[in-house]
């Protein structure tokens, strides 16, 4: 009677056992993202990955972005006028730099020629630092990005040092 007892005592102690799944890893959200931003037809799915208090800088352009809803206004992709050139994507990864314990990415290459409003463009090279939480979301980014023809970004703001929240 004590090995069927026992046979049951330990079946419900192992079934009320709580299994903990993980989502994806950090470097499988950043490629995502990446290839998301790539191919720059699902906007929504491109804002998923931000956090709703995400922040972005444009260092060089002096964007900033306070939340989501601002990297939305920012990126605008259903509004915009960009057609990537030459049978290419919209950027190549050159390098990947992922911390999982710092949850941040650094990301560069070069985004290829395209034609914004039918002014040739590009190309770029950029760096962009991504911060994650927790829950694999964007909470911070960071673009350097070597825009051409520098007339561009002579208007832009001076992103002085602000105290931004990761």
């Amino acid at each position: 009677m004590k090995l069927p007892t026992l046979f049951i005592v330990s079946t419900l102690l192992l079934s009320s056992c709580a299994v903990q799944t993980t989502g994806p890893s950090l470097e499988q959200t950043v490629n995502r993202y990446i290839e998301v931003f790539k191919q720059r037809t699902d906007f929504d799915k491109f804002l998923s990955f931000y956090d709703e208090q995400a922040q972005l800088e444009d260092m060089v352009y002096g964007h900033y972005a306070a939340n989501r809803a601002g990297i939305e206004k920012f990126y605008a992709w259903p509004q915009s006028r960009v057609t990537v050139l030459d049978n290419k994507p919209l950027f190549t990864v050159e390098q990947k730099i992922i911390d999982q314990q710092q949850r941040v990415a650094i990301v560069s290459g070069q985004f290829h020629r395209f034609d914004f409003g039918g002014k040739t463009l590009g190309p770029w090279r950029f760096l962009i630092k991504l911060q994650f939480n927790e829950r694999g979301l964007i909470t911070y980014q960071q673009d350097w990005i070597n825009y051409t023809p520098k007339t561009m970004v002579s208007n832009g703001e001076n992103l002085k040092f602000q105290s931004v929240r990761y």
